[in-house]
C-alpha cells in the first residue's frame, strides 16, 4: 500500500461516477471527504446520511481540520472549479481535477476563470466530455475521458495514474488512451465508412501521438466536411492539417495551408511572420506559431522552453502561460523591464494578486487590487469575485 492520502474537495450533487472511483482507491489510500463543520445535533444527521451515500472507508473532513492531513503525498482530487482557491492553497498537495458535472448552470465568466486555472495547475484532469478532454491535452494537461456510457470506463487507466502522480514519474495513462481511442474511431469508420467526424478525431489521436496516418484522415475528414456541406470546413477541418504538417517537420507546407484559411487582417499577419520566420530560418519558432495558432498550446510551450532564453522567447512563453491559465508561470518571466509603462505595471499588479489568492494569501492579493484600483476603478471587480467565490464554496460545503 502507498503512503499517500487523498483530499475529496466535492461536487455541488453526489456523483455516481466518482463514488466508484473513491470504492476503488479507498482499498489503496486514507480518502477524506470535506464537508462543513458540525456545528449542531442535525448537522450529524446530515454526516450520516453523506457517509451512506459514500464508499466505507472514507473519511469526513472539515475545512478547518485540512492542515492535519495535506503533505507531500498528498493527492487533492478537486471535483468543482470553485475549489481553486482552497485546494491550490494546499501548496503540498498535488491536484486532480474532475469536471464531471457537465450541466453547470452558472456559467459564467467566473466560473470559466476557475476551470481554466484550476486545470492549469492540476497534475491530471478527468471528464466525461471527451472533447473537454481534448481541450485540456492541447492546453498541456494530462487528461483521461471517463464515460459510464462507454464499453470500456477505463477505471484501470485512472488508478495507473494515480501511481505515476503518487511515485512522481511523469504520467502516461493519457497516452494508453489515446491508443485506445484512436482504435475506437478506426473501428467506427471501418462499420460507418469515411466520416468527417470519425475520420477528424483518427487523425487527432494519430497526430498526439506523432504519426504519419494523422495527414491522411485529416484530409479524408475534411473533405467529408465539405461534402455535408459545412461552411466553416476550412477553419475547423483544413486548418488542422497545417498542425499535422508542422508537427512532422513539413514547415512549408504547413504554413501555405495555415496561409489558404488565413482570414482577416489579424490572421494575415499571422500568417506573414510565419514566413517571416521560415526565411530566418527559425523554423522552431515557425513550428511553435502554428501548433499555438491550432490550439496546441502544450506542444508550442514545449518548443519555446527549449529555445534560448532571449526576451523574444520570454514574452512568448508569458503570453501563453497566461493565455492557458498558468498563472505562476507566467508571472516567472516577467522582468522589471517588462513594467515601465503604467498599463503594464496595473496588469502585473492583477496578476500578482491572482497568484497570491491562487496561494491562499488573501490579504496580499486584496491589497494589490486595491493598488490597481487606484489606477483603474474596474480592479475591484476581482475583489468582489474573491467575495463570490467564498459564497460558492460555502454552498458546495453545505451541498456536501
Amino acid at each position: 500500500m502507498l503512503s499517500s492520502s487523498i483530499v475529496v474537495f466535492p461536487p455541488r450533487e453526489p456523483d455516481p461516477l466518482l463514488t466508484k472511483l473513491l470504492s476503488m482507491l479507498c482499498e489503496e489510500y486514507d480518502v477524506y471527504y470535506l464537508s462543513e463543520p458540525k456545528l449542531q445535533e442535525e448537522d450529524h444527521v446530515k454526516d450520516e446520511a453523506l457517509l451512506a451515500e459514500l464508499p466505507s472507508g472514507v473519511l469526513l473532513l472539515t475545512p478547518s481540520e485540512l492542515h492535519t492531513v495535506c503533505a507531500e503525498d498528498t493527492l487533492a482530487i478537486v471535483a468543482h472549479p470553485y475549489w481553486l482557491h482552497v485546494a491550490a492553497s494546499q501548496t503540498e498537495a498535488q491536484l486532480i481535477m474532475l469536471q464531471f458535472d457537465e450541466d453547470e448552470e452558472d456559467a459564467s465568466s467566473l466560473f470559466n476563470t476557475c476551470t481554466e486555472q484550476l486545470r492549469a495547475i492540476s497534475s491530471l484532469f478527468c471528464s466525461r466530455s471527451e472533447m473537454k478532454c481534448l481541450d485540456a491535452t492541447f492546453r498541456g494537461t494530462p487528461a483521461l475521458f471517463l464515460d459510464e456510457e462507454q464499453e470500456s470506463l477505463d477505471l484501470d487507466l485512472f488508478i495507473h495514474a494515480i501511481h505515476e502522480i503518487v511515485e512522481d514519474i511523469p504520467v502516461s495513462a493519457h497516452k494508453i488512451q489515446w491508443t485506445k481511442r484512436k482504435a475506437h474511431y478506426r473501428a467506427m469508420r471501418e462499420q460507418n465508412g469515411p466520416h468527417e467526424t470519425f475520420s477528424f478525431l483518427l487523425a487527432v489521436y494519430h497526430y498526439l501521438l506523432g504519426e504519419q496516418e494523422a495527414l491522411h484522415y485529416g484530409e479524408e475528414a475534411f473533405l467529408q466536411a465539405v461534402v455535408s456541406g459545412q461552411h466553416q470546413s476550412l477553419i475547423s477541418h483544413y486548418r488542422f492539417l497545417s498542425a499535422i504538417h508542422a508537427k512532422l517537420g513539413n514547415l512549408q507546407t504547413a504554413a501555405s495551408i495555415y496561409g489558404i484559411t488565413a482570414f482577416g487582417e489579424t490572421e494575415a499577419k499571422q500568417y506573414e511572420n510565419i514566413l517571416s520566420l521560415l526565411t530566418q530560418d527559425q523554423e522552431a519558432l515557425a513550428r511553435a506559431e502554428l501548433l499555438r495558432l491550432n490550439d496546441d498550446y502544450g506542444a508550442a510551450i514545449s518548443i519555446i522552453q527549449q529555445l534560448p532564453a532571449d526576451n523574444h522567447n520570454r514574452h512568448l512563453l508569458f503570453h501563453m502561460y497566461r493565455e492557458t491559465g498558468q498563472l505562476e508561470l507566467a508571472l516567472s518571466q516577467v522582468q522589471s523591464s517588462d513594467l515601465l509603462a503604467a498599463e503594464d505595471r496595473y496588469l502585473f499588479r492583477l496578476l500578482c494578486g491572482n497568484v497570491e489568492a491562487i496561494r491562499g494569501e488573501r490579504h496580499a492579493a486584496i491589497r494589490l487590487f486595491l493598488e490597481a484600483a487606484a489606477e483603474k476603478e474596474e480592479a475591484l471587480v476581482h475583489i468582489a469575485a474573491l467575495e463570490v467565490l467564498d459564497d460558492k464554496v460555502h454552498i458546495l460545503l453545505k451541498g456536501s
